[in-house]
C-alpha cells in the first residue's frame, strides 16, 4: 500500500470541511482521525495539521510573518506594519510577535522564505561593510 503525504491528508481534510455546518466538524474530524490510525498513520499527525495550517493559509491568501524585537511592538507600529506588507504583497497579514533582548533595536520580519533584517546591529553591519 502506498503511503499518503501529510500535505495529501492536509488537502483531504481540509476539501472534507468546505460546505459543512459547524456542527458537524467535530464528526469529520472523527472520521479523520480513524482514518489516520486505520492507515497506521497517527504518528504523521503533528506534520499533517501544519500542512494543514499552511493549506489554509495558502487557500485564502493568509501569510504569517514573524516580527522579532527587542521590545514588543506598539500597536500603531504593527499596524503600519501589517497594512504596508498586505498592500506590498497582497495578502492578508497574521502578525506574531517575538522578543529577543539580544536585539538593540529594530525589527526583524521572518515570512516564507524571507528574512527582512532592520535591526540596528544590522544597519551597524552595513555601515561598517561601506567604510571599509
Amino acid at each position: 500500500m502506498r503511503k499518503i503525504s501529510p500535505k495529501k491528508y492536509a488537502i483531504s481534510l481540509y476539501e472534507s470541511l468546505q460546505g459543512i455546518e459547524k456542527r458537524e466538524i467535530p464528526e469529520v474530524i472523527k472520521s479523520f482521525v480513524a482514518l489516520l490510525a486505520r492507515n497506521k498513520d497517527l504518528k504523521k499527525a503533528d506534520k499533517i495539521v501544519k500542512a494543514f495550517r499552511d493549506y489554509i493559509n495558502e487557500q485564502e491568501r493568509i501569510l504569517e510573518v514573524l516580527a522579532i524585537s527587542a521590545e514588543p511592538l506598539d500597536s500603531q507600529f504593527k499596524e503600519e506594519i501589517i497594512d504596508y506588507l498586505e498592500s506590498s504583497l497582497n495578502k492578508e497579514i497574521e502578525l506574531k510577535e517575538q522578543t529577543d533582548k539580544n536585539l538593540v533595536g529594530g525589527v526583524i520580519l521572518k515570512y516564507g522564505d524571507v528574512v527582512v533584517d532592520g535591526s540596528v546591529k544590522k544597519r551597524i553591519e552595513l555601515l561598517a561593510d561601506s567604510l571599509k
